[in-house]
Parts: C-alpha cells; sequence; structure tokens
C-alpha cells in the first residue's frame, strides 16, 4: 500500500473506486461527499446516488448546501432503505435540472441494489457525460444483511465501475465496526479515504490498483506467515462464512473446474476448452462417478457452476462470446490447493 496525508478534494489519478472512511453524518463526512463530486466535474456529470442510511431529500440538501449551484446534470437517487416517502422537498425546489427518484421496496435485498445501479448506469452510458457514484452507505447495508452479502455487492459494482469508467465512492462508519470488517473492504478499493479526527484526510491508494477486484485480495494473516518463507502466508482469510466457502467447494464438478482454473498461465478461456478440460479431469479421478458425456458436462458448467462462480465476482463468464476470464486470487486458491491435496492427493 502506498499511503500519505491529502485532503478529500484531492483524489488520486485514475481511481475509480474510493472507500471513505468517516463519522456518518459529520461534517467530515458531509464536506468529503461534496468534495468529490465538486472535483469530479459534477455539473457536467450524470450522478446516481443510493441512500441507505439517510433519505434521499437528506442527501439531495446536501448537495445543495455544498455544491452551490454546481448541480449535476442529471441526478438518480435510489432509496434503498430509507422507509420515507418519496417525495422531496429539495427535489421540488427546482435546483436540480433532471431528477429521478427510484424507492425500492423494503424487502430490497443487495442483489437488487445492484442490479437497479447496473440498470441506471446502462441507461446514462449512451450519454456523453461522465458518470459518478455515490453510495451512502455501507453501515446502513451491514446492519442489515450478511458480511459476505456486502462485499458481493461492492465487488460486482467496483468491476461494473470501473470498465464502464465511472468513478464511484462508498461512505462507511469505522466507529461502528470492528477492525477486521474495516480492514476485509480496504483492499476492494482503489482508495481509501480515512478521516481522522486529529490529523484530517488520509489517502491510501492500493499498489494493485489497476486490478479488478475479486472474491477476495490477500491480506495479511493474523497467524504470521509460513516459515521459511516471509513472502508466504501461512493462511489467508475469506470474508465468506464458513458455510458458503463449504457451499462452494461441495459440488465435485465445481471442485474439477476451479482446481484447473487455478493452474492455468492464462486468464480467458473458450468455454468448449473448458468443458473439455473438465471433462478429462472427471473421467481420470478414480473415486469419482465418470461423466455421462461432454455434453452433460457442458450443460451443468453454463448453467450452474459458471454462473455461480460468476455472481460471486471469482470469474466472467460471458454467454455471448462463449468465454471465461478466471480472476486469480491467492486467498481462494489457498482453500482449493489445500482440497485438492485431500482429495485427490
Amino acid at each position: 500500500m502506498n499511503s500519505g496525508s491529502g485532503t478529500v478534494d484531492q483524489p488520486l489519478k485514475d481511481a475509480s473506486s474510493v472507500l471513505v472512511l468517516a463519522h456518518e453524518s459529520s461534517d467530515a463526512e458531509r464536506e468529503g461527499c461534496a468534495g468529490f463530486l465538486a472535483e469530479q466535474g459534477v455539473s457536467e456529470s450524470k450522478a446516481i446516488c443510493v441512500t441507505v442510511s439517510e433519505s434521499p431529500d437528506s442527501r439531495l440538501s446536501l448537495w445543495q448546501q455544498h455544491l452551490d449551484d454546481e448541480m449535476p446534470e442529471e441526478a438518480i437517487i435510489v432509496d434503498a432503505g430509507s422507509e420515507l416517502p418519496a417525495n422531496s422537498q429539495a427535489a421540488a425546489s427546482g435546483a436540480f435540472p433532471s431528477l429521478t427518484l427510484d424507492t425500492l421496496p423494503t424487502t430490497v435485498a443487495p442483489i437488487d441494489i445492484g442490479a437497479t445501479v447496473s440498470r441506471h448506469l446502462g441507461r446514462l452510458e449512451q450519454a456523453d457525460a461522465p458518470l459518478l457514484l455515490c453510495l451512502h452507505s455501507l453501515t446502513g447495508l451491514l446492519e442489515s444483511w450478511e458480511r459476505d452479502r456486502v462485499i458481493a455487492l461492492v465487488t460486482a459494482l467496483n468491476r461494473q465501475c470501473a470498465e464502464m469508467g465511472v468513478l464511484s465512492h462508498h461512505h462507511m462508519d469505522p466507529e461502528v465496526h470492528t477492525e477486521e470488517t474495516v480492514e476485509m473492504f480496504r483492499p476492494l478499493y482503489d482508495v481509501v479515504y480515512e478521516y481522522l479526527p486529529d490529523h484530517g484526510w488520509t489517502v491510501t491508494a492500493s499498489k494493485d490498483a489497476e486490478e479488478t477486484p475479486t472474491f477476495r485480495d490477500t491480506v495479511t494473516p493474523p497467524g504470521g506467515v509460513k516459515k521459511g518463507d516471509p513472502e508466504e502466508p501461512e493462511t489467508i482469510p475469506i470474508p465468506y462464512s464458513f458455510d458458503q466457502v463449504l457451499e462452494l467447494i461441495s459440488a465435485p464438478r465445481r471442485r474439477s473446474l476451479l482446481y484447473h482454473l487455478k493452474d492455468r498461465s492464462d486468464t480467458e478461456v473458450p468455454l468448449d476448452d473448458l468443458v473439455d478440460r473438465v471433462y478429462e479431469r472427471e473421467k481420470a479421478i478414480p473415486a469419482r462417478e465418470t461423466p455421462k458425456s461432454r455434453d452433460e458436462v457442458g450443460v451443468s458448467l453454463a448453467h450452474n457452476h459458471l454462473p455461480r462462480l460468476d455472481d460471486l465476482g471469482i470469474l466472467s463468464y460471458e454467454t455471448a462470446a462463449n468465454t471465461v476470464e478466471y480472476y486469480s486470487n491467492p486467498a481462494l486458491e489457498s482453500v482449493i490447493r489445500y482440497v485438492e491435496r485431500l482429495e485427490l492427493g
């Protein structure tokens, strides 16, 4: 990690995703959010704001207070949890050239939020204007949903924003969460802006910011490093529940798929080639039931295992091109490698 002091109105160049760590509803957090928007040329942009912890009116009022007349060319507010009326006094003021309020049901899940944001980004992508995304906040999501589901949402949103050139920032209140939880979210972002009362804003940029976040980036393990090799962790934690990890490796065919993907030198592979390799592996494992046919393997991969791994951010399955792009990941591969040893010797 590269770190140093900075102000929130000086985002690092080429950063697509930013994590803002500051006490929720504090002056620093509110000014910080407006600072990002102003620095990114909000008046010439189209902005999406997902509100979970506050009402849409509260976020719009914040923009009015801190951005003066520099309102977004078009703004979309996705209300994903305030449980307040959809009408907005700030919207009625006429300060926003174009404003849409999209209120999601109270039963909304993280995957629904991701789908809604994706739909709006897809529509706005056709416009010749920069796209901005603000999510307020991860703390609100974590109060209602399991940590692994929120991490999956963050991974999917950050990957889409990186692919589309969207500048996004997500808010989190570090005082509400354990240090372990905060540390699990840091590697998912290109840049972390953290407000320290005694020092102001501190900027931390990942040295691997150009890489797409995946299932889990490696972090320094709490148990130390492997004896004899200080570069190799003894254990690499994964921020998913133990039951979910077990479910991931429970299917024999999915294990064969992951065994093969972790050993490939090239990360992109045609689906037909992948089906051939998995089919050959399964036939070569004595303790496994021989697959009925190559076509049967292909159908189960295409309609079951690949979509599931895509949802988790482990790979990208392009159905139109029939290609699979695997995101190499030390944390996941450490688990797969250990399971492979147990199963195959």
